[in-house]
């Protein structure tokens, strides 16, 4: 891990499809989300692994909150397969815009500032309805300035 500030965000294809399927299936008037896992090399982030929000998960239309056994699972399971660690979170904004809200915010600030977490920079990707379809920002929390990163999402099409 890195501690330069991340610019941009690569979604692998298996991370996408986990975010797309939730997308598809989850009740769209309320938040959903999950952890990102993967690796910081340089400026950029690339998310190997995506979580679903897991049974436990809360769910209203303006917050969520992770399933943390889910999420831990998942951890574990993915730095096991390819030394993956939590990099942040995706969730939506089912009635918003793409952009880290006051509550995000708090939490993106929480995480860089808990020592046991080790983070130096924490990555969102933000997903809101527009115009009938999904639409996803990637946003990077470092020295306590949220600023937006550059996404880009391989392709699905094919083999995992």
């Amino acid at each position: 891990m890195t501690t330069e500030p991340v610019t941009a965000v690569h979604l692998t294809a298996p991370a996408a499809r986990v975010i797309t399927s939730e997308l598809c299936t989850a009740d769209h008037t309320l938040e959903t989300g999950g952890i990102l896992l993967g690796h910081h090399a340089r400026d950029t982030v690339t998310v190997q692994h995506a979580g679903t929000p897991g049974p436990a998960a809360v769910r209203t239309p303006t917050y969520f909150l992770r399933d943390l056994a889910h999420a831990q699972a998942l951890a574990s399971v993915a730095f096991a397969a390819d030394r993956s660690v939590w990099v942040g979170e995706w969730h939506t904004h089912p009635t918003g815009r793409p952009v880290p809200s006051a509550r995000d915010t708090a939490t993106y600030r929480g995480l860089l500032d808990d020592p046991e977490l080790g983070f130096h920079s924490v990555i969102a990707v933000i997903f809101a309805a527009q115009q009938g379809r999904w639409t996803g920002v990637a946003w990077t929390c470092h020295s306590g300035r949220i600023t937006p990163a550059r996404l880009t999402i391989s392709s699905m099409d094919g083999p995992p």
